[in-house]
């Protein structure tokens, strides 16, 4: 029987993993584990931020409340809402909102190689802590697009903003609209006016070889995405000055 070539190809560096001065498999260090009861507590560990175990999301606000999500989509509307307390350096839990109210969840902490982990009841794989939260699809679409079709602002929150450019020639025409926004799970763009008599500014959303939304298409041009502004220097160094001369250092002009 011939073997394919392709798998002949993937097949080869096997034999050359397994030579006989690499016999020896180096085995990784083991994880540092901290458990629950063995950490400081003089030196708490922030637990704001964003919680994930692979599958699933939960924000924990510095306001007190939370937000949990069964995907890694924040866009999405949460599956559970609610409020959080701290017990100790080590605990805390999560009330939630729904009715009936379900018991509270207890959150254990430990730590893995010095990354902050938790144990969340009821939910079986261990939570890892983040203070951002992972990417998806819509983070691309955030920000400012401008062009010919005016400028729209994509927020957040999935509210827009868009506002005309340039002169109108119209009678009656729209030149500012608000409203709601979301990219769907099979990649379209919704937009929603908030005003019931407005139709949506955007036609037409423009796709690149990946599928991916690089512009919109509005009555009046189109829109691309703007890079974001420079982030500012915290302390800019002055620029470097020339040592003023001392006037024992000149020397005599020569006669």
């Amino acid at each position: 029987m011939r073997i394919p070539a392709l798998m002949f190809l993937l097949a080869a560096p096997l034999f050359a993993a397994t030579s006989p001065q690499d016999a020896t498999p180096r085995e990784a260090p083991a994880p540092r584990i901290v458990s629950t009861l063995a950490m400081d507590p003089e030196s708490p560990r922030e637990i704001v931020g964003w919680w994930s175990d692979g599958r699933s999301l939960i924000e924990v606000a510095r306001d007190g409340r939370y937000r949990r999500w069964n995907d890694l989509d924040r866009f999405d509307r949460p599956s559970d809402v609610g409020r959080w307390h701290r017990e100790n350096h080590a605990v805390f839990w999560l009330n939630s909102y729904l009715l009936p109210a379900p018991p509270p969840r207890r959150v254990a902490l430990w730590l893995r190689d010095d990354v902050l982990m938790a144990d969340v009841a009821r939910l079986k794989k261990p939570f890892i802590h983040s203070a951002t939260p992972p990417r998806v699809p819509s983070d691309e679409l955030v920000g400012r697009w401008r062009g010919p079709g005016g400028e729209l602002r994509l927020d957040p929150d999935l509210t827009y903003t868009w506002s005309r450019g340039g002169t109108v020639d119209a009678p009656i025409a729209i030149t500012s609209q608000r409203g709601r926004w979301r990219l769907l799970a099979d990649g379209r763009l919704l937009i929603e006016p908030f005003a019931v008599n407005q139709r949506p500014m955007i036609r037409v959303a423009i796709l690149d070889e990946a599928n991916r939304i690089v512009e919109l298409a509005s009555d009046s041009g189109g829109l691309r995405l703007q890079p974001p502004p420079p982030r500012p220097v915290a302390n800019p160094e002055p620029p470097a000055r020339e040592a003023a001369e001392e006037p024992g250092d000149r020397r005599p002009s020569e006669s």
